[in-house]
């Protein structure tokens, strides 16, 4: 008989779906469950959850993720659980949610960014946080509850980020943890702890922000109650993996000192991880956000490259091409294009860029046809990508494995163009389930289950020599110096 595996449930609660993965010892998938993460929105364009709801559908998903589990005949041993970073719930003296969970993208409390730089100047907030003023972070949600639900606000006695008000109901404890602290705008990245005087200086409640773990930290345990419901073992530990970004590059192997891990889905991303950088040495806010990993004592660059993926998709919905079509098009007119030329815009993470993602074609267009437009956008997105890795070059941060992850994985032109454009080997994980395995693993190290992380297979594709001087002339002499232009004349 089949000796049957103990499975380690990830939880990732993310922006559009709740998914819940059991994995075995050795990071092999063994079942998934997918609900939808129910938003709402509201006249004045607000987009808000409801905890309950929440809730909710993350026990449908465990539930359906437990019933295929035991259906193998597996066992159920700890659960890990990882979210969106910013978003988060009140709770009143009893435990009991107050008022909208603000979604983390939700823009209406852009309207107290100069009140909030008025106070506290943006780059004495990046050195202490690594965040500048964004609608984004807790810190502004905190703010709108204030004035817009005040008795809701007036009762509330703890905040608890997704990931974290999930682990609260599954066990009764109430924790934070670091990487999630690390979004707030309140944390001090540099001491590891909550900042009293940004606290103070905003009237933010010393009480309502909670102790720090870090991920891999038992919180608690599954209480019998809950464990009826969601059909878990009552009594198996329970640990907040953390922020879904750094969870997932953890996820998929990126652990090391000058990892990166480039995430390419509708937005691409880099994420680096690093040990602590002197703070005082910005002088001005840099593209990028610091905060503290998953990993133990490491912090992390977390740097918006642009909506590729995007542009992708809008290419393909003028042409009326599948993603096929496009792939064999790519195939067909492969090299350097210079016909004609196109220049996507760095869409920052910045204070100062805008969030719309900017691009334009150039060269002799009436003259050119699709396909050569194809390729001029797999190469002008490389060029984009290299241009976004040397905000961190030219701070001399280190950068080691590039490990790429996401649905571009799957256009091998785009791959064989970035790893040209940089003349360095891309290492390709094809897991997209890099987040809830993040989390399981988690899980996994949080009762000693694991001596070593398993890390998923890659395909290494290494830089084309035949390629790479023409790509390095299409960056050099072609879009780095109209990009800078089109800087220098504020158009991005």
């Amino acid at each position: 008989m089949r000796k049957k595996d103990s499975l380690y449930i990830g939880l990732d609660i993310g922006s559009t779906h709740i998914k819940a993965a059991a994995y075995n010892r050795l990071g092999e998938l063994k079942a998934i469950a997918r609900t939808s993460t129910p938003a709402h929105v509201t006249k004045d364009g607000g987009i808000y959850h409801l905890a309950g709801e929440l809730w909710e559908n993350t026990v449908n998903a465990l539930r359906t993720c437990v019933e295929q589990v035991q259906a193998q005949g597996h066992k159920i041993k700890a659960i890990g659980i990882a979210s969106v970073a910013e978003a988060g719930v009140l709770l009143d003296d009893g435990g009991e949610p107050l008022g909208p969970v603000l979604a983390w993208y939700d823009q209406r409390p852009n309207q107290y960014l100069n009140m909030v730089k008025d106070k506290v100047p943006a780059l004495q907030f990046y050195r202490k946080t690594g965040l500048y003023p964004q609608a984004k972070y807790s810190l502004m949600k905190f703010l709108w509850m204030k004035e817009h639900v005040p008795e809701q606000w007036g009762k509330g006695r703890s905040w608890l980020h997704v990931a974290e008000y999930i682990a609260y109901c599954l066990t009764g404890e109430r924790k934070t943890e670091i990487s999630l602290a690390s979004r707030t705008m309140l944390f001090n990245i540099k001491q590891r702890q909550w900042d009293g005087e940004l606290m103070s200086e905003f009237g933010i409640p010393q009480g309502l922000l909670q102790d720090i773990v870090h991920a891999g930290e038992v919180v608690g345990y599954v209480q019998k109650q809950v464990g009826e419901y969601t059909k878990l073992p009552d009594g198996i530990p329970v640990t907040i993996a953390g922020h879904d970004h750094i969870v997932g590059a953890f996820g998929i192997g990126s652990t090391l000192d000058g990892d990166v891990t480039n995430s390419c889905g509708t937005a691409e991303t880099l994420v680096i991880t690093m040990p602590q950088l002197d703070m005082d040495m910005f002088t001005k806010i840099p593209d990028f956000t610091i905060g503290c990993h998953v990993i133990a004592d490491r912090y992390y660059a977390l740097l918006p490259v642009g909506t590729t993926g995007g542009i992708i998709e809008w290419f393909l919905s003028i042409t009326g091409w599948s993603y096929e079509q496009l792939l064999t098009v790519l195939s067909q007119e492969n090299g350097a294009n210079k016909a004609v030329m196109f220049y996507p815009a760095p869409l920052g993470d910045s204070e100062s860029e805008s969030h719309v993602q900017m691009a334009w074609f150039g060269g002799a267009l009436t003259n050119s046809y699709s396909a050569q437009m194809a390729s001029a956008i797999i190469h002008g997105l490389s060029c984009l990508f290299r241009y976004r890795m040397e905000v961190l070059q030219n701070l001399n941060i280190k950068m080691e494995r590039l490990m790429v992850t996401g649905g571009s994985t799957k256009n091998p032109q785009w791959m064989q163009a970035k790893a040209d454009i940089l003349n360095r080997p891309l290492h390709i994980v094809r897991d997209s389930e890099g987040v809830a395995r993040g989390a399981a693993i988690f899980a996994a190290k949080s009762g000693n289950e694991l001596d070593e992380i398993p890390v998923p297979s890659s395909l290494t594709v290494m830089p084309n020599a035949e390629n790479v001087n023409k790509l390095r002339e299409q960056y050099e002499k072609h879009y780095l110096p109209k990009i800078e232009v089109a800087k220098s004349l504020m158009i991005i």
